[in-house]
């Protein structure tokens, strides 16, 4: 099984230092990075455990750099969150454990590095720093464990506390389109344009045709490298670097997506379930400016808070529609960021309930709600969803692709709950489009009636 592991913890905390003794790479790849010896973007490397193979997501501590931190902490399935021993908890510790938080990542491990700079008292301080920080978190319960990364201590322990949370982790879904969020792009002489990521979902083949979002550009795959090794096909989960044919490396850049070709459209709008940190400085109000964090994308946004109060306090959660100044790929159900507009601080985070919603009014607030709501109820329920957003369309219905673009599933799997829904008379098959039953019933009762009317004025 393939894991994303990312790190996260305050600038100088050594992340990359601990990476670099686990695998033997140097995540630290420009010239800045070397010379400052600090992380600016993102670095890679992996590890063999035997029955998981780790790919490891090394994120810049500095607060300058969180958007780029965010970039790759999207697509993790584990964390490290790392204390330096001589230090303690610091404010991009705090920052950066919200964050992984806010995203829905649930396994990982408080590793305390540096132990050899610290006596024993000021060990056990810091690992009480760090335990007040993730109490009543999904790292309450996590190991934490003490490393040198110079001299090796600890490091074969965290290796088999690493390979029992690895065991922890949840198989991805396999319902959704194959989708990458692009973290960077090069060109490889005699190659050509590569993009790199974190397949989500889905799978890359060799000569596949997919599609960059947004700028909805068709590109096939010229090859497929993991972990630095040539291969035929890439399966969710694994770190990838993809060889694009038909694109130069001019139209590609961090934050597009790379996605089953004609399955998903570009938004600039979502409804979704937003959490505001406790720790926020004031409630998220309607009309307030703030940058969403999307997959690799980052994008200035209006909020608008789908309650009669129009904001969200501190520790609450309630619903939202977020209007983007620029236009993302994103999918029911992928978690996000939020950041005030400036100075930029973690806020919140949610879910995207509606990738592809009407724009609401306040005097939508009611219906917006019921069906926000009825889709959070539904949570992954193919039938229960799709049954929703026929029933959502109205009498004009929707096809099976509009589906895929709401929902990010194949359309196989559209296909399937449709099926299984109209087999329950829950919806009807009109044609290439699909109507909610009760829908259906109230046009064909109208139809009838106005033809016995016309023929009654003109028999």
């Amino acid at each position: 099984m393939n894991i994303i592991v990312g790190t996260a913890g305050h600038i100088d905390h050594g992340k990359t230092t601990l990476i670099k003794a686990l695998t033997g790479t140097d995540t630290d790849r420009l010239p800045e990075e070397k010379k400052r010896g600090i992380t600016i973007d993102l670095g890679f490397a992996e590890l063999d455990l035997g029955e998981h193979k780790i790919g490891f997501v090394d994120v810049p501590g500095h607060e300058r750099f969180v958007k780029n931190m965010l970039a790759g902490a999207s697509g993790i399935d584990l964390v490290l969150l790392i204390v330096a021993a001589d230090e303690g908890v610091m404010p991009q510790t705090r920052e950066h454990f919200d964050i992984c938080r806010l995203l829905g990542v649930r396994i990982g491990i408080v590793v305390l590095t540096k132990a050899d700079l610290a006596d024993e008292e000021m060990l056990e301080l810091v690992r009480l720093d760090a335990a007040e920080l993730v109490e009543g978190s999904f790292l309450e319960n996590a190991p934490a464990v003490a490393v040198s990364s110079t001299s090796g201590e600890g490091i074969d322990a965290l290796k088999l506390a690493l390979a029992a949370a690895a065991g922890e982790v949840r198989i991805r879904r396999n319902d959704q389109v194959t989708r990458l969020a692009v973290d960077r792009s090069f060109v490889v002489k005699g190659f050509g344009t590569v993009v790199t990521g974190t397949l989500a979902s889905g799978e890359i083949s060799e000569g596949a045709e997919l599609e960059l979002l947004p700028i909805k550009r068709k590109v096939r795959v010229r090859g497929l490298q993991t972990h630095g090794r040539e291969a035929k096909a890439a399966m969710a989960g694994q770190r990838v670097a993809v060889n694009l044919g038909g694109i130069g490396r001019e139209n590609v850049s961090r934050g597009m997506t790379l996605c089953t070709a004609d399955s998903l459209e570009p938004t600039q709008m979502f409804d979704a379930r937003v959490e505001v940190l406790a720790s926020a400085a004031k409630p998220l109000r309607s009309r307030q400016r703030v940058r969403v964090h999307i997959g690799a994308a980052e994008a200035l946004a209006r909020v608008h808070v789908i309650n009669k109060a129009g904001e969200i306090g501190p520790g609450s959660a309630d619903l939202v529609q977020l209007r983007l100044e620029a236009p993302v790929a994103a999918v029911m159900g992928e978690a996000f960021i939020i950041r005030s507009y400036s100075p930029q601080t973690t806020i919140a985070g949610g879910i995207v309930l509606d990738p592809l919603p009407e724009k609401h009014r306040v005097r939508d607030t009611l219906p917006a709600r019921a069906f926000l709501e009825g889709l959070i109820a539904a949570g992954s329920d193919h039938r229960s969803v799709i049954r929703l957003l026929v029933r959502s369309a109205g009498a004009g219905g929707t096809g099976i692709r509009g589906l895929v673009g709401r929902t990010g599933w194949r359309a196989d799997v559209v296909a399937e709950a449709l099926t299984l829904s109209k087999a329950d008379d829950e919806i009807v098959e009109a044609g290439l489009h699909w109507v909610a039953a009760s829908i259906f019933s109230e046009l064909k009762t109208a139809a009838l009636s106005a033809l016995a009317e016309h023929h009654k004025r003109d028999p």
